[in-house]
């Protein structure tokens, strides 16, 4: 049975489509560097999946905003563009997500970090990429990359593209539309608490391998990011 014929809203079975996609690479990158696991301790690595969900669901936050965007005006503008626009920008995502979370699975392996600014900008330009992998190492990344992306495209068009409904009635409409803002911003910093959530909220074991599972890779490298930014305007203030 298509998860499209149970009536479950768009931005929930969107935030279950993440939440699964990020497993996927969890599973694929423990598969890939289970040599460092040791034995005796996959049990304790599989508990990454549980400590995993907060970083995940901050992720996701940020991840879906322009979506209830623009299905907060679809709701009221239903547009056959609008539904387009929505459908290529979570496109454009997923092979984003597809693409950086199988290279940092690579990069662990050379330098048991998770992908970070440094790592990125050493990608983008091709010279020094080439002297980091080889071209046939680099092609099967890609390939590695669109094959997961397009797992994931199939499997989005195929159970998550119920966009376009709209909520029938007017005050759970607008109640929706007040309210997601808000639970998308608790997630975002990971609850209540005064301090906004950090990758050390997921380390929960004394292996370092498995926090870094724990640690949702996209989270990990926008906090880079971040970071790096703040430096660059510190220093340009100065």
């Amino acid at each position: 049975m298509k998860l499209n014929s149970l009536k479950i809203h768009y931005l929930i079975r969107l935030t279950f489509f993440w939440l699964l996609y990020f497993a996927l690479f969890r599973v694929l990158f423990i598969l890939y560097h289970h040599a460092k696991i040791p034995d005796g301790e996959h049990s304790e690595t599989s508990l990454s999946f549980i400590y995993a969900l907060r970083l995940d669901l901050s992720t996701i936050a940020a991840l879906i905003f322009v979506p209830f965007v623009l299905w907060a005006f679809q709701q009221f503008y239903k547009s056959r563009f609008i539904h387009r626009l929505n459908l290529v920008y979570t496109i454009t995502l997923i092979i984003i997500v597809s693409t950086l979370s199988i290279f940092n699975t690579k990069i662990y392996g050379e330098y048991g970090t998770l992908l970070n600014t440094e790592d990125l900008a050493y990608l983008l330009y091709p010279k020094e990429a080439v002297t980091f992998l080889s071209v046939w190492s680099l092609l099967l990344l890609l390939s590695a990359s669109a094959f997961f992306a397009f797992i994931g495209i199939k499997s989005y068009k195929r159970n998550i593209t119920n966009f376009s409904h709209p909520v029938e009635n007017n005050k759970m409409k607008i109640a929706q539309i007040i309210l997601i803002p808000f639970l998308l911003f608790l997630f975002l910093r990971g609850g209540f608490q005064q301090v906004p959530i950090s990758d050390k909220d997921s380390h929960y074991s004394k292996l370092n391998i498995n926090n870094d599972i724990a640690t949702n890779n996209i989270w990990f490298l926008g906090h880079s990011i971040c970071q790096r930014n703040d430096v660059i305007i510190k220093m340009d203030n100065k």
